[in-house]
């Protein structure tokens, strides 16, 4: 009941903080910030809605969640391997009550298999909470990223050009330039 309360609050208090940040709810229109996109990046999801692309918060947020789930998948699977593990090598603490799966497993394998199940376990739970906050850092980046780039002029006066061209070799002794040298020009104009 609390938990449920507590992300409601959570959600929220996100939503205010970003109707009030975002000038929209007072009609303002105000300069974009990128200094502001990355702050609000911290709550993942606000950046990206700063910046004004919606469509990217369920993807950071399937992302969260589907690391968070193997994550939490891999550390149940670890703690059950573990309690096995000790059932089996006989040093299960006072007063733990194995659940029916540890003491399914500890019948079933061996010490050292168990062993091996648990450490995959806990390097696979590492690797995942490693890789959500890579995800987190990613989150921040592309806010900031995009950020910078939400008043980028594009219009018609940027042009690239890829054109034959013709270089004359012209050597000292010779009175006429000759064309021999054949190749690609390539031109950038910014405005």
């Amino acid at each position: 009941m609390t938990r449920s309360k507590s992300h409601l609050c959570f959600l929220l208090i996100g939503a205010m903080l970003l109707l009030s940040l975002s000038g929209q709810a007072q009609g303002v229109k105000k300069e974009h910030s990128a200094k502001k996109a990355g702050y609000l990046s911290l709550l993942p999801g606000a950046g990206q809605i700063y910046n004004g692309k919606w469509w990217k918060v369920p993807i950071i947020y399937a992302g969260f969640g589907g690391f968070g789930y193997l994550a939490y998948s891999n550390y149940s699977n670890y703690r059950t391997y573990l309690t096995a593990y000790k059932i089996k090598t006989g040093n299960l603490e006072d007063g733990v009550t194995p659940s029916e799966a540890s003491l399914q497993l500890a019948g079933y394998y061996q010490a050292s298999q168990l062993q091996s199940y648990k450490e995959s376990f806990r390097r696979n739970f590492e690797l995942y909470c490693i890789i959500m906050a890579a995800w987190y850092g990613l989150n921040i980046v592309d806010a900031i990223v995009d950020g910078h780039l939400y008043t980028y002029d594009i219009d018609d006066d940027l042009s690239f050009t890829i054109d034959p061209c013709l270089k004359p070799i012209e050597p000292p002794y010779l009175p006429t330039a000759q064309y021999a040298q054949v190749g690609l020009s390539f031109n950038l104009n910014l405005k």
